[in-house]
């Protein structure tokens, strides 16, 4: 099984308007809500691609019933932890010419006795999980280490780790030796304190990390594809030309799509093919978090895997 971690999950909401004209009343054209976060993301993707993943975090309030409700009608199980402070919202505001305002709250305040309640939560299903996603930001007053927490549980555990997280969260979890990564440039930028550029950069600071915990590495370069490496091979990915309609979630569905292939026993080369071709998918509809199993079956076959090493 499949196990996602969202632990600061929210509700999207989307207005459009025509444009915004700063100090009078706003007429919205047409709005949407939906169950959003990272991992939520990557939990709908596994779904798609025909596996049952369990969502788990932290939900409190209309908010959290929201995003439970909305999770039951896609029929993904979910093991949320109840806190009693309000799940947050996002607001999306755009424009007819396509410019995109956003609004994100922080999130709710977890104390001790949430934490230890997910603890208690998360021990039941650890005997089922063969992989565990944690993804995106913490919530308030938790702990900057907690990912690495997570990361030790699943070592304990024989349970493979991914973790799509930046900053200092990412650099202390390390430690914990996840299995899989998946920061972009300009995390690793603000990570490692470099300036990267060149794609043999690019390798370095892969191999950099690396040598901080991780066991695998995938540096994501959006239409430029992506570098994978570990200690012992890299590969170098590129992607085919699309016309991307909505990147929001990509990197998420990529995610869901290694978690799947992992989970499935795909070798390396169809892993990398099948992990971009879901963040492709994604790209090519409106809908967040969504893919296509029918362009996902042309699109692996037109991604490139080079193995440089």
């Amino acid at each position: 099984m499949i196990t996602v971690i969202t632990f600061n999950p929210s509700i999207d909401r989307m207005y459009k308007v025509n444009n915004i004209n700063i100090g009078e009343v706003q007429r919205v054209v047409s709005k949407n809500a939906t169950a959003g976060g990272k991992g939520l993301n990557v939990a709908k993707v596994c779904k798609i691609l025909k596996e049952n993943p369990l969502a788990m975090g932290f939900l409190g309030g209309f908010n959290g019933e929201f995003i439970k409700n909305e999770l039951r009608k896609l029929d993904i199980q979910n093991k949320f932890t109840k806190i009693e402070q309000e799940t947050r919202n996002c607001l999306n505001i755009i424009e007819d010419n396509k410019v995109s305002t956003e609004f994100l709250e922080k999130g709710p305040i977890v104390e001790k006795s949430d934490l230890e309640r997910f603890e208690n939560d998360i021990e039941e299903v650890l005997k089922n999980t063969k992989i565990l996603v944690a993804s995106g930001s913490y919530c308030e007053n938790m702990p900057i280490d907690y990912y690495e927490k997570i990361g030790n549980i699943c070592r304990a555990n024989n349970i493979k780790f991914i973790l799509d997280t930046s900053g200092e969260a990412l650099k202390i979890a390390l430690k914990s030796k996840p299995y899989l990564i998946k920061p972009n440039i300009d995390e690793i930028r603000h990570l490692l304190g470099i300036n990267i550029e060149s794609r043999e950069e690019i390798i370095l600071s892969g191999k950099k990390l690396i040598e901080m915990g991780a066991e695998n590495v995938c540096i994501s370069l959006g239409k430029d594809g992506m570098v994978y490496l570990n200690e012992y091979n890299v590969y170098d990915v590129k992607v085919p030309v699309v016309k991307c309609i909505n990147t929001v979630g990509s990197g998420d569905s990529t995610v869901a799509g290694f978690s799947v292939g992992i989970l499935r026993g795909y070798k390396i080369e169809n892993l990398l093919k099948f992990a971009n071709a879901c963040g492709i998918s994604n790209a090519l509809n409106m809908e967040t978090g969504f893919v296509d199993l029918g362009e996902i079956d042309k699109y692996q076959d037109l991604v490139e895997v080079k193995k440089l090493s």
